[in-house]
């Protein structure tokens, strides 16, 4: 997964997590080191990624999208690894999703051109740094998220005092986060986008149905959303005709499978094409994702795709201290692991670069301080020995690591990867 550019260029040493005292490494030269984790070969925490099992999961993703006639446009917030974005682009993703200009600029540099921008790009400020950007990546085809008549005066007036851009505007509608809540108001951001006569090209309607789901009646949020959704699409069509190719785009990874039973006969009957946004399936979790997909395959609707996706991401710590019985102080904490939707899960310990048994009972991650960790529930764990989580929530872990070391079936490193969250 990583490029010539990133192997010729990039040499890491100990200001890096995971990289030991006086080693200075390249991208190219890591695989050689036959570093394990598990041994203690490297300083830690680190996170790892389990490449095998990612590209397996993307796969797989990928067969599914087009068995089911949809184009996959992930989001980059995820792992903001340009070469992770362009490696899907070429395994036959469509395109990409930013939500930032941070992310959308980062991926241009790439040679990513074909992108969906998953947010309103703001008032004056925003539209500005936006069009700016894009008027230095004249091929972009860039779609763009607008729920405001505001939004879309302020972009049309950066165009205007900028310069062109290739600009294509999607009618955004949604419920608990940004869009249209209602139909006269997607009309009317239908209207602002007609009347700056082709500078935004109206392109169709875009929603993110998870920001709609309150409670566990997710079922009556679509009904009402997906209704508002086609509802507004039909009045693009009114306006555009029939013969003009429009796009849906919706889908995180909670619920895709809804979206594409929901959207998916909306689109081929309009003439669109229903682009997916999903982007953290890739990576999935012991948690969060896991919960989400366990639950898509329940629903029976997509179960084997479901059931096919890998958790790829494991952090890796060593118990520093057992300052009492009963409990251990690992050396990782919030700055190292996400906690926003459910501590980390223990999968596995090592001793001297053995698995040992942390059955009866299984230790539990209590809570996190800065740089501690505190587990309790084992009496088998002892100062020195390696502990293997899995995390909840990929996109607030990665984030967290500007170094992501690729990780074979072995368990023994082979890649370094790097992150631009900014």
């Amino acid at each position: 997964m990583t490029d010539a550019a990133t192997q010729s260029t990039n040499v890491f040493d100990a200001r890096f997590r995971g990289i030991p005292p006086g080693e200075v490494l390249s991208t190219a030269s890591i695989k050689s080191k036959n570093w394990s984790p598990a041994r203690g070969d490297m300083p830690l925490p680190v996170l790892t990624l389990n490449t095998p099992a990612l590209r397996a999961n993307a796969t797989g993703f990928l067969d599914y999208a087009n068995e089911a006639g949809v184009l996959l446009a992930p989001h980059a917030k995820t792992p903001m690894m340009p070469t992770f974005a362009k490696m899907l682009i070429e395994q036959g993703a469509w395109g990409a999703t930013v939500a930032n200009i941070q992310q959308l600029h980062t991926l241009l540099e790439a040679g990513i051109t074909r992108l969906v921008y998953a947010s309103p790009p703001g008032g004056a400020s925003g539209a500005h740094h936006l069009i700016n950007a894009l008027r230095a990546f004249p091929a972009a085809e860039v779609f763009i998220f607008l729920d405001s008549v505001e939004g879309v005066a302020a972009l049309d007036a950066a165009m205007t005092n900028i310069g062109n851009a290739r600009v294509s505007g999607l009618v955004e509608l949604g419920f608990g986060r940004t869009g249209a809540r209602t139909l006269e108001t997607a009309i009317a951001i239908r209207d602002a986008i007609l009347a700056t006569e082709g500078k935004i090209e109206l392109a169709g309607v875009a929603t993110y149905e998870a920001a709609a789901v309150d409670g566990s009646d997710y079922r009556h949020a679509f009904d009402e959303l997906f209704q508002l959704v086609s509802d507004a699409f039909s009045a693009i069509r009114d306006v555009v005709g029939s013969e003009k190719t429009m796009m849906i785009t919706a889908g995180g990874s909670m619920y895709f499978d809804e979206v594409v039973s929901r959207l998916g006969p909306i689109a081929r009957e309009g003439n669109a094409r229903l682009v997916l946004r999903s982007g953290a399936i890739f990576f999935s979790d012991d948690g969060l994702y896991k919960r989400a997909l366990e639950a898509v395959a329940a629903r029976g609707i997509t179960g084997q795709v479901a059931r096919s996706i890998r958790p790829v991401l494991s952090l890796w710590t060593e118990v520093l201290s057992q300052p009492e019985p009963g409990l251990a102080v690992c050396g990782f904490g919030m700055r190292d692991a996400p906690n926003d939707q459910g501590m980390p899960i223990i999968r596995r310990a090592f001793r001297d670069g053995q698995q040992i048994d942390l059955s009866n009972p299984a230790p539990v991650v209590e809570k996190l301080n800065d740089q501690h960790a505190f587990v309790r529930g084992s009496a088998a764990l002892r100062v020195g020995d390696v502990l293997e989580l899995g995390i909840s929530h990929p996109c607030t872990a990665l984030q967290r690591w500007r170094l992501v070391y690729g990780i074979d079936e072995q368990g023994l490193i082979v890649d370094i990867l790097t992150t631009h969250f900014g």
